[in-house]
């Protein structure tokens, strides 16, 4: 919190790539979109929270809205979220396999996070399930840890996570404070794995599932980064208004 930054009208230039993870409660949506640059720093665009019930269409609709927005960078650029990860366990998962059917060519992905050291951060995707949708795993053991050692980097620059400074310490506390590490003992070896130590840790879900989308689009932003710079940058535009999102009426290379 004590390293969080006033909200600017702009987009940093330095995001090349938008996505967004996505995680679903009994009554709610929550989702983040996160900003992606060069030497894997991040920003925080946006936090959303959409309250319905998740068996009727019209939270999913309002999810479609928020997922169509896009946002103006400094330099002038229009950016969109890329890709976008939902998670398919609780209790609506066929809610979320009917979401994602009609929507794949969006690049919106269904997921099932797995625990484990040795899990990759992305599995190729099964069909193997009733929706018979493309279903993605996640080594979230993976994802965490390297999003918690993210969170102690002090200085911007290769690694680091930007945040507003309009959170509420209750977020802060669900993405740096909700789970740690322990290790057990299995057959004589030693395991280490996440625990939660406090209820709710829905705002690290949702940036491990941002992370995991951008692995499944599989874009390499340094090289992205490099190409923007080589195409030379606008002028950086001068508005002291707060940044407002703007509505929009690997695995996935070939899409």
């Amino acid at each position: 919190m004590t390293r969080a930054e006033p909200p600017t009208p702009y987009l940093d230039k330095n995001i090349m790539v938008l996505t967004a993870g996505i995680d679903t409660q009994g009554h709610r949506i929550e989702y983040e979109v996160v900003g992606h640059a060069k030497e894997d720093e991040t920003f925080s665009v946006h936090y959303g929270v959409i309250y319905g019930d998740l068996s009727a269409p019209e939270i999913w609709r309002e999810l479609d809205q928020a997922l169509a927005e896009t946002w103006e960078t400094e330099d002038g650029r229009t950016l969109g979220i890329k890709a976008s990860c939902i998670d398919s366990g609780g209790h609506y998962t066929q809610q979320v396999y009917n979401y994602v059917r009609p929507r794949e060519a969006k690049r919106i992905f269904a997921i099932k996070g797995m625990a484990g050291e040795s899990r990759p951060i992305v599995s190729r995707p099964s069909r193997n399930n009733i929706g018979k949708i493309r279903l993605f795993t996640l080594g979230v053991d993976n994802i965490k840890e390297s999003v918690l050692s993210r969170l102690k980097i002090k200085e911007p620059g290769p690694g680091y996570c930007h945040f507003p400074d309009n959170r509420d310490e209750e977020y802060f506390k669900q993405l740096a404070a909700s789970e740690r590490i322990v290790t057990k003992f299995h057959k004589g070896f030693p395991k280490r794995e996440f625990v939660k130590i406090r209820t709710r840790n829905e705002a690290l879900d949702c940036r491990v599932y941002a992370m995991g989308a951008l692995a499944i689009l599989g874009q390499d932003v340094n090289q992205m980064a490099r190409k923007q710079k080589g195409n030379g940058e606008l002028p950086v535009k001068q508005n002291n208004s707060r940044i407002a999102p703007r509505r929009n009426g690997s695995f996935v290379k070939n899409w």
